[in-house]
């Protein structure tokens, strides 16, 4: 069997350009966008967390109402905020998708009652409850009234007791078989025999993706940081500071914790890869075949992205003089471990 095939970085690192090159190999398919309920905020991640080590009944119905929430609401309605665009649904198999996500949710349940949520179960009132309640505060406020709330208990509703889950590798298999299914399908539809997923977030979250798929492949693809704090500041549609400074001090922070995650984790158990986006703009073919031959990849790239070491390396153009040194004097020590030169 193919090893799964995960990308992370610090973002405007190249994440997307190396995903587009390994979607192109005749064995391994590359979704449409991110999948982002892996490491996101109430996704799986959480909801394995609050299951097992953080669990306490409230806590864990609401981490798995918020990661149905995120999975039926938030990531298949392309047209409706925080995610634009999304539609797993669609990419991971249609009705297949909502099949496999209620019967993976219903494995996190312990049993169905019929009660009054008193802490964090959402008010699910119907629209026109809501607008009456809205006009007849309105109405209260002509008058001079008191805007008093017209329900002071909660209503009665079926309410899930999530399950407690003491051995923590038992819902991480579950989950491991509900993602790999959900991807597996995806990719067999494209007859290809493995998938690689890219989030960038995915190198803060290293150790829970080998928890999940300890033979996975873990490519942690490098920029200089100079020419990262440029793209940064460049695009108004990255979520960072777009000055040079606070850039810096975003970027080092990001950097911290890297390194303070990679003296914690055993590489040595584990299948992964660092690479540098400048060594890939230089050699594309050659670095890609070694890619290929560290995931064990049979078969060949159909085509090549379309990458030259001028994209890669524009900032050396562009960047001013007083911004580099900006950049080195917050960065210097980072750009030095990651395997560049210190220079204006």
């Amino acid at each position: 069997m193919l090893p799964r095939i995960f990308i992370g970085g610090t973002g405007r690192s190249g994440t997307t350009i190396l995903y587009d090159a390994l979607g192109r190999h005749e064995a391994v398919y590359s979704f449409p966008n991110e999948m982002r309920f892996l490491v996101d905020p109430d996704g799986l991640m959480t909801l394995i967390s609050e299951l097992s080590a953080q669990y306490s009944p409230v806590r864990a119905r609401e981490a798995l109402f918020r990661f149905e929430r995120l999975m039926r609401v938030y990531l298949t309605v392309p047209q409706r905020a925080p995610y634009f665009g999304f539609d797993l649904a669609r990419w991971l198999g249609g009705e297949y998708y909502w099949q496999r996500l209620d019967e993976f949710c219903a494995q996190m349940v312990e049993f169905e009652f019929h009660g009054r949520a008193w802490q964090v179960e959402p008010n699910i009132e119907s629209r026109f409850d809501a607008w009456t309640e809205r006009v007849r505060r309105v109405r209260q406020r002509m008058r001079g009234a008191p805007v008093i709330a017209q329900r002071l208990n909660l209503p009665r509703k079926r309410l899930r007791m999530a399950r407690y889950f003491s051995d923590r590798t038992e819902l991480v298999e579950l989950a491991r078989v509900f993602v790999d299914d959900l991807f597996l399908r995806a990719a067999d539809q494209h007859e290809k025999r493995t998938w690689c997923e890219k989030t960038p977030q995915n190198l803060f979250h290293i150790g829970f993706l080998y928890e999940l798929f300890p033979q996975s492949v873990f490519i942690h693809i490098k920029r200089d940081p100079r020419a990262i704090i440029h793209s940064m500041t460049k695009k108004e549609w990255v979520r960072a500071p777009n000055n040079v400074r606070d850039s810096c001090l975003f970027l080092r922070a990001m950097y911290d914790r890297w390194f303070d995650i990679k003296r914690a984790v055993d590489f040595n158990k584990y299948c992964y890869l660092e690479l540098k986006l400048e060594d890939l703009a230089a050699s594309p073919h050659s670095v890609l075949e070694q890619v290929a031959a560290f995931c064990k990849l049979e078969g060949r790239f159909n085509t090549l992205p379309d990458i030259t070491p001028d994209r890669a390396n524009y900032w050396q153009k562009t960047m001013t003089v007083e911004d580099r040194q900006l950049v080195n004097e917050i960065l210097g020590a980072y750009i030095e471990r990651l395997g560049y030169e210190v220079y204006v």
